[in-house]
């Protein structure tokens, strides 16, 4: 029970005070409101499939794999990881518009006008085209996630326990670790949806712009951190 409970509490952890993993998901959650949740969950799960993949490594292969290496490259993709995520926030920000078409309920009540019902999206082709934009923010949040797995820290709470450990004991621990990575992603992303979601068009720009800053910042801090380690 004690290894359960440091895995769940070692994922939650790790992911909520790591800036860079907030900077890195706030753009794509800041960018789809209403989707941010499932943003989360998809940032969640490859984070947490890049712990396993490094802590099943270092279990199976504890004398012969240097975990510091690999953790110290994986830093420094991150930190030009969150250079272009940043930019892209910043470029997505650019483009929002909002556009109004006129609406009609579907009322008995012959007094009801026909209204205006105002949207907000990014200036872009609708259709399949905002489909594809969908799923490849959905892939980028995984793929951003795993990398983030490997790198900085993540080695420290969920790979070093885990040599320490039991191989029963560690696939118990390193198991925990990702669910509950998962779960404080989603919820981080919930809680970015729920701040944008009834927004103006400027309210969302000011924040994906915040974003943006904060992604370029981190992503600039973890470059010169990692130059020098690799």
């Amino acid at each position: 029970m004690l290894t359960l409970l440091s895995g769940l509490a070692a994922g939650a952890a790790h992911v909520l005070t790591g800036p860079d993993h907030l900077a890195a998901l706030a753009p794509l959650a800041s960018d789809q409101p209403r989707r941010a949740a499932a943003l989360g969950v998809r940032w969640g799960l490859g984070h947490g499939f890049g712990v396993l993949a490094l802590g099943g490594l270092g279990v199976v292969l504890k004398t012969q794999i240097d975990v510091q290496m690999v953790s110290a490259w994986a830093e420094l993709s991150v930190g030009f990881l969150l250079l272009g995520v940043g930019v892209w926030a910043a470029y997505r920000a650019a483009q929002i518009v909002v556009h109004a078409h006129p609406h009609e309920h579907d009322t008995n009540d012959a007094e009801a006008d026909p209204h205006d019902h105002l949207h907000v999206h990014a200036n872009q082709r609708m259709g399949h085209a905002t489909a594809e934009a969908h799923a490849g923010h959905n892939h980028a949040a995984f793929w951003v996630g795993l990398l983030h797995g490997v790198a900085g820290t993540g080695h420290l709470f969920g790979v070093l326990p885990s040599l320490a450990m039991p191989v029963s004991d560690a696939c118990v621990y390193l198991a925990a670790y990702f669910v509950s990575a998962v779960f404080a992603m989603a919820s981080f992303g919930a809680i970015m949806g729920v701040a944008t979601r009834n927004k103006g068009p400027l309210a969302i720009r000011r924040i994906m712009y915040a974003a943006s800053s904060l992604a370029v910042t981190i992503g600039s801090v973890w470059i010169v951190q990692a130059w020098s380690s690799v």
